[in-house]
């Protein structure tokens, strides 16, 4: 099977050529810390042999998970996408059920060890899904109604506040009122079982529904 690493970290990029390198089964056609270079690798293999099996992905490129999130929807709307697999440290509820709706097979955390990393490699180009146990237990608790669900208004909202801004600064970077503002915080507060701005957002790191920093 043909891989493709993608990872901004040249340390990480060396480990990953290393380990596939070493199996029988597998091939690295390239590796870049390009987005758009990654993404002109798997467009131009038009024929069979040139193909790229699985994409092993970084989603944060150096430029949030956004870039990342954008790349793995232009390959998923190629005529014959690889298997994406997104191997990240940033692995809250959002990076994930973010990143198996642009089309991810799968999500690993960089705690994964060697061995799980090359079995989900093998399952994602077999065409399986592929989920780190940390992923597993959130889509769970999504599933059984466990985990609070935020809308992406109620996310933006809750990253401002993070970030420590006052309503009237939310409301003006979000190009909404102070009172819808005040509105989505009082659904936030709801939703997550808490009464202070300083609580709500302790509450949301801790869940995975925030990532500061």
């Amino acid at each position: 099977m043909r891989v493709l690493v993608v990872d901004d970290h040249p340390a990480i990029r060396l480990g990953l050529r290393v380990l596939i390198e070493d199996q029988y089964d597998m091939r690295l056609v390239a590796e870049t810390g390009s987005s758009a270079e990654a993404f002109a690798l798997v467009e131009r293999a038009a024929v069979p042999a040139d193909r790229v099996d699985v994409v092993l992905l970084d989603l944060d490129l150096g430029q949030g998970t956004a870039a990342g999130l954008d790349l793995v929807r232009r390959m998923d709307a190629l005529p014959e996408p690889p298997a994406v697999l997104v191997f990240s440290a940033h692995s809250g509820d959002p990076d994930i059920f973010a990143a198996i709706d642009a089309g991810a097979v799968g999500f690993l955390g960089k705690d994964t060890d060697p061995e799980a990393l090359l079995a989900g490699i093998r399952a994602a180009a077999r065409g399986e899904t592929v989920l780190g146990a940390s992923a597993v237990r959130r889509v769970l608790r999504r599933v059984r109604g466990n985990a609070p669900t935020l809308s992406s208004r109620e996310v933006e909202v809750l990253q401002l506040l993070g970030e420590g801004l006052p309503n009237r600064q939310i409301a003006a970077r979000l190009y909404i009122s102070e009172a819808t503002t005040k509105g989505h915080l009082a659904s936030i507060y709801a939703k997550l079982g808490v009464d202070t701005r300083g609580a709500a957002v302790a509450t949301a790191v801790r869940e995975g529904l925030l990532r500061l920093g």
